[in-house]
């Protein structure tokens, strides 16, 4: 059985053989029962090993704690609410039936009224349902710390670029690469696959794209040497060639050799083009398809030249 204890308002439970009081209460050591005096109730505490324990945990607290454990299933919220039950129906029957005990202390307050009865059983009422029904979990309290990490994380929402920005780096891109083709013109230029897009873009800047060198895509249709009539070792060259090539050229350099009937080379010179064109030319470029005719009037001392041949760089 169980009593309301007058000192500290804790429930005590009487002796199982005797159903009297303890001396002391367990709680707060003050005395339950005025028929032992205080020395034989220290003697008997002693004795017995009762010592009123002052930090121990009360029946109240042990209510708490079990109220703060969250239920694992429904049948241990059900086994649990049956027993708390039970338990507050027999402790609300302890305080009733004990009641009387409280006047064996002669300098005690009185007994417990009524209204304090019925809000014990209120707050045992209220106890038991919170034990019966499991608590939330609460993040701050699993994961304690300071006060702005307690702050509640707001979603990240992706910054959103704007369609200008996209248009501007294209921009960008693209001067930088007009920018590179332009200082890289005249090494771009000098290959077949690059140089159409490179002079379109200089037609557009308006940058100057170098001539085109093709050598090879000069082809020779006449040639002629013949002694100047007249003269002694005098020749007169006279060569007709044309461009091939897909774009314009710049006036190559002639390169003619003289050779006897061995095939020794006694001779060879290479013509600029102010040297076969003469200063009067002012046509800078050989267009594609082009034809051009040149003479040229030499000196060869030597009498065993008997062949020539052209070449151009």
């Amino acid at each position: 059985m169980f009593f309301s204890c007058p000192h500290c308002r804790d429930l005590v439970a009487t002796d199982r053989e005797t159903n009297l009081p303890p001396v002391l209460c367990p709680r707060c050591g003050g005395r339950l029962r005025a028929d032992v005096p205080r020395e034989k109730a220290a003697t008997a505490v002693t004795a017995t090993g009762d010592a009123p324990a002052k930090g121990g945990p009360s029946f109240a607290r042990f209510l708490q704690v079990a109220a703060s454990a969250p239920a694992a299933t429904e049948t241990d919220t059900h086994l649990a609410r049956e027993t708390t039950n039970e338990a507050t129906s027999d402790a609300v029957k302890a305080i009733v039936d004990v009641e009387p005990l409280a006047s064996v202390v002669q300098d005690e307050p009185p007994a417990v009224e009524p209204e304090e009865i019925e809000t014990a059983a209120t707050a045992i009422d209220e106890i038991a349902t919170k034990a019966s029904v499991p608590a939330a979990p609460s993040p701050t309290l699993q994961y304690p710390g300071p006060s702005f990490t307690r702050q509640r994380a707001q979603p990240l929402i992706p910054a959103r670029t704007a369609k200008w920005q996209w248009a501007a780096l294209v921009v960008l891109a693209v001067l930088l690469s007009v920018q590179v083709l332009v200082a890289d013109r005249a090494r771009l230029a000098a290959d077949a696959s690059w140089r159409p897009l490179i002079v379109s873009l200089c037609a557009v800047a308006g940058c100057s794209v170098p001539a085109w060198h093709q050598p090879s895509a000069l082809a020779m249709l006449s040639r002629d040497v013949s002694p100047i009539p007249d003269t002694q070792g005098g020749l007169n060259v006279q060569a007709t060639f044309r461009n091939d090539a897909r774009w314009p050229q710049a006036w190559p350099v002639l390169l003619l050799s003289l050779s006897d009937a061995d095939g020794r080379v006694l001779g060879a010179r290479a013509f600029a083009p102010k040297e076969y064109l003469g200063a009067t030319a002012t046509q800078t470029e050989l267009a594609p398809g082009q034809s051009a005719q040149i003479v040229l009037r030499l000196h060869e001392p030597n009498p065993d030249v008997v062949a020539f041949s052209f070449d151009f760089r």
